[in-house]
């Protein structure tokens, strides 16, 4: 089995991984945008809708260590801020923040709703 330090091979259509950079332990996950996708937070108080989020996926997304409080509060990425994406099809895709729990890499949760707005003709 070949991990390429974290590199993911068929993704599958994915945006986002949580996945860790050289796979040597549970303290190297982080949130990160792969390649050639657009992905881009949303702040907390930007409106929540299509041309504010279509605007947001184009500001990019580095990688995040959610289980640093400080680093996720610093990026803005809290309660109330989106992620968004734009896909290669043009849909356009809003991932609230509603909850964030745990501060330790092995229990870190994040929910919200999902929004999704097809592509404008």
């Amino acid at each position: 089995m070949d991990f390429n330090h974290g590199a993911v091979q068929e993704p599958g259509g994915a945006e986002l991984l949580y996945w860790p950079d050289t796979c040597t332990g549970l303290g190297d996950y982080q949130l990160r945008a792969l390649p050639n996708t657009r992905v881009g937070l949303l702040r907390v108080d930007a409106p929540k809708s299509f041309d504010s989020c279509r605007a947001a996926a184009g500001t990019g997304f580095g990688a995040l260590a959610l289980s640093e409080r400080n680093d996720r509060e610093d990026r803005g990425f809290v309660e109330g801020a989106a992620l968004c994406s734009v896909t290669d099809k043009g849909t356009v895709a809003m991932a609230v923040i509603e909850h964030i729990s745990g501060d330790a890499v092995d229990d870190v949760s994040v929910s919200g709703p999902l929004h999704v707005w097809a592509a404008t003709p």
